[in-house]
């Protein structure tokens, strides 16, 4: 017994370094998203949009980003609404004061007719990039500039996304 939990000691005492990082292990953002999908809807949408990243070490990170539009009523179909759900990675360049990041992910997006309690499922993919500023110890501001494409009625349907918001660094 006092050979194991030498043994645990001795691993606790060499793994401790790896948990003494300067960087968040986690960082959730929250905020706005403002989305358009011209080729199936020609205005602009806002929405939430929410970030969860797992920051592996201070260069690489795993990355879901969540949102939800509502894209309006329309004539044909009722109100209109897209989920989105991507899952990818993300490079970061940190600096003393912004850190600038580019992020790539795969997923799908689900947009639903509620007035017919109806859907479509969709393949998708994300690119782009943004600048986190920091204001406070465990808080930045977001904003965020990718491109989300889906394939929705036998097409690509492709637009910019603009995000922002508020992210809250945990474990630091």
């Amino acid at each position: 017994m006092v050979k194991y939990l030498l043994g645990l000691l001795l691993v606790i005492v060499f793994a401790s370094p790896a948990f003494a990082q300067d960087i968040p292990q986690i960082e959730l953002g929250f905020g706005y998203g403002n989305f358009a999908m011209k080729n199936l809807h020609p205005d602009r949408h806002s929405g939430l949009a929410t970030h969860q990243t797992i920051n592996l070490n201070s260069i690489f990170a795993i990355e879901n980003y969540l949102g939800y539009y509502g894209f309006g009523t329309d004539p044909q179909f009722g109100k209109t609404e897209l989920i989105t759900e991507l899952f990818g990675g993300r490079v970061n360049y940190r600096t003393e004061g912004p850190v600038l990041y580019g992020t790539a992910g795969i997923g799908g997006g689900f947009l639903r007719f509620t007035d017919f309690g109806a859907g479509i499922n969709s393949f998708g993919v994300k690119y782009g990039g943004g600048i986190d500023i920091p204001f406070k110890e465990s808080f930045a501001i977001k904003v965020e500039a990718s491109r989300m494409s889906f394939h929705f009625l036998e097409q690509w349907n492709s637009g910019w996304n603009l995000s922002t918001g508020i992210v809250i660094k945990i474990a630091q």
